[in-house]
C-alpha cells in the first residue's frame, strides 16, 4: 500500500546605392514601385546607361535614381546596368553593391523599373540577399528594357550562397560511444550518497544510439518496485510506439518527497539521486536534455511533482497518478498531467483538486479550466494562459481506485473491482510531455 492522503511593400528596404558617374557620388533610394523610372534606367541600361548612366539616366534624372533602388543605381545608375560600364555588369556588380542586391531584388519584384532598378542594382540586388528573388530575372524581366541589368542583376544572384548560413544548429545533447543499445536493462547499479541504488531502463528498438531521444523516469510508490509499475503503467509500449527511453528507479522503500510518510524509510536526498539517475543514464545513451520528463503512481506521484520544485533544471515537465506535493514556490513554470480515480481509497479523491489549484497557482495560469476530453470513465480539464508556455491538465477518473489506469487488478490498492480499462493515460501523458521540452 502506499503512502497515506495529503491535501495539494513589403517595405522594399531603401537602399542606397552609390554610384560612380564624372567623379561625383550619386545615391537615392525609391521604391520599386516607381521603378517605372526605373524603366528609364532600363533605358538606361540599354546604353542610356552609358547616357543615362552616367547622368543619368538614371542616375541624374534620377528617373533611375529616385527611380528606385535601383534606380539611381539605375538602372541606369550609371551603375545600372551600365551604369558606367554601359553593361551594369558593374552595375551588376555595383548591384552587386549589394545594397542594391536587395533592392534589385525589390526592385526586381516591383517590375520594372525594377527592371531599370533591377537593372544593376537590381542585379546585384539579388546576390544580395535573393538573388532568385532579385528575381531580379524578375525584374530584369521587367525591365526587360533594363535588360542587361536585370542579366546584371541574375549574375548578383551570387549573393545568395551567401545567405544560406542557416545550416545548421549544433546537436543538442551528446552520444556517447559504445553505448547502450535497445532492449532491456535491470538492476544497473550506482552509489550515491554513501548507499548502493539501482534503476532499471527500457530501451526502444527504433534506438540507433546517434539521434538524441527523450528520457521519461518513471517511479514507483511506498513499498513498491521496478517491476510493480513498469507493469501497471504499460510505459514500455508508449517508449517503442514513440521512440523515447523509459528509467525506472528504485527507491529504499518509500521516496523522500519532501515530507515524512508514517510507516516509510526514506533515503536522506532521493531527488539528488533521481537527478544523478538522469546523469548516468546519458552517460550511456543518447538523451535530448530538454526532453526529460518524470512520472510516477502515488508516493511516486509524489515524488514527481516534488522533482518539479527542486529540479526544474532536469526535467521538463511532470505527471502522476494518485498522489500530489505541494511546493511554496518554484524556480520556473513546470507542466502538469496529473490523474485520480474518485473512489481511491488509499489517498482521496477530495485531495485532487487542491494540489491542481496550488499547480495553476505556481505556473500561473488561467483558474477556468477548458474540458478537453471526456470519454468514458474520464474527463480532463486544461488549465491554460499559463506563465512561459506550461498548462496543468487535470484527469478525474470516475470509479477507480488508487491504481493506474489500465491496471486491470487494481494493483496498489483496491482490487479489481475498482480497476478501469478505457482510459489511457501514459499515451496522453507521452503526448503531453511531447508538447512541453523545456523552455
Amino acid at each position: 500500500m502506499n503512502g497515506p492522503t495529503f491535501p495539494r511593400n513589403r517595405q522594399v528596404c531603401l537602399l542606397s546605392v552609390f554610384l560612380w558617374a564624372s567623379s561625383s557620388w550619386l545615391a537615392a533610394c525609391g521604391s520599386g514601385s516607381e521603378g517605372g523610372g526605373g524603366t528609364t534606367g532600363s533605358g538606361g541600361t540599354t546604353g542610356a546607361a552609358g547616357s543615362g548612366g552616367s547622368p543619368s539616366s538614371g542616375g541624374t534624372t534620377g528617373t533611375g535614381g529616385s527611380s528606385s533602388s535601383g534606380g539611381t543605381t539605375g538602372t541606369g545608375g550609371s551603375s545600372s546596368s551600365g551604369g558606367t560600364t554601359g553593361t551594369g555588369g558593374k552595375a551588376g556588380t555595383a548591384g552587386t553593391a549589394g545594397s542594391g542586391g536587395p533592392v534589385g531584388g525589390s526592385g526586381g519584384n516591383k517590375g520594372q523599373g525594377s527592371g531599370g532598378t533591377v537593372g544593376g542594382t537590381g542585379g546585384t540586388g539579388v546576390g544580395g540577399s535573393t538573388g532568385g528573388r532579385s528575381g531580379t530575372g524578375g525584374s530584369g524581366a521587367s525591365a526587360g528594357r533594363s535588360g542587361a541589368g536585370g542579366r546584371a542583376g541574375l549574375a548578383g544572384s551570387s549573393g545568395a550562397g551567401g545567405s544560406t548560413g542557416t545550416g545548421g544548429s549544433g546537436p543538442v545533447g551528446s552520444c556517447p560511444a559504445n553505448g547502450w543499445k535497445p532492449g532491456d536493462q535491470q538492476k544497473l547499479m550506482l552509489t550515491f550518497g554513501g548507499l548502493a541504488r539501482t534503476y532499471d531502463v527500457h530501451i526502444p528498438a527504433s534506438y540507433t544510439g546517434t539521434t538524441v531521444v527523450p528520457l521519461v523516469m518513471t517511479i514507483h510508490g511506498a513499498h513498491n518496485t521496478t517491476a510493480m509499475v513498469r507493469s501497471w503503467s504499460k510505459m514500455n509500449a508508449v517508449a517503442d510506439q514513440n521512440g523515447f527511453i523509459v528509467v525506472y528507479p528504485q527507491g529504499v522503500d518509500c521516496w523522500n518527497s519532501g515530507f515524512t510518510i508514517g510507516g516509510c524509510d526514506a533515503a536522506p536526498d532521493d531527488v539528488g539521486f533521481l537527478k544523478a539517475v538522469v546523469a548516468d543514464v546519458e552517460s550511456h545513451a543518447c538523451i535530448d536534455p530538454k526532453r526529460v520528463y518524470a512520472t510516477g503512481i502515488s508516493n511516486g506521484s509524489m515524488m514527481s511533482q516534488y522533482l518539479a520544485c527542486q529540479a526544474s533544471d532536469v526535467f521538463a515537465a511532470v505527471g502522476g497518478v494518485s498522489g500530489g506535493s505541494q511546493c511554496r514556490t518554484i524556480p520556473r513554470p513546470v507542466p502538469l498531467f496529473y490523474v485520480h480515480g474518485t473512489e481511491d481509497k488509499t489517498i482521496s479523491f477530495s485531495s485532487a483538486q487542491p494540489d491542481v489549484d496550488g499547480w495553476v497557482m505556481r505556473d500561473g495560469c488561467n483558474t477556468t479550466p477548458m474540458q478537453t476530453y471526456d470519454m468514458g470513465s474520464t474527463k480532463c480539464v486544461t488549465y491554460g494562459g499559463c506563465q512561459q508556455g506550461a498548462e496543468v491538465v487535470f484527469c478525474t477518473v470516475t470509479g477507480m481506485g488508487h491504481c493506474w489506469p489500465e491496471d486491470t487488478s487494481c494493483g496498489p490498492g483496491g482490487g479489481s473491482m475498482y480497476a478501469v480499462t478505457d482510459f489511457k493515460a501514459s499515451p496522453m501523458m507521452w503526448d503531453f510531455f511531447k508538447n512541453h521540452p523545456m523552455p
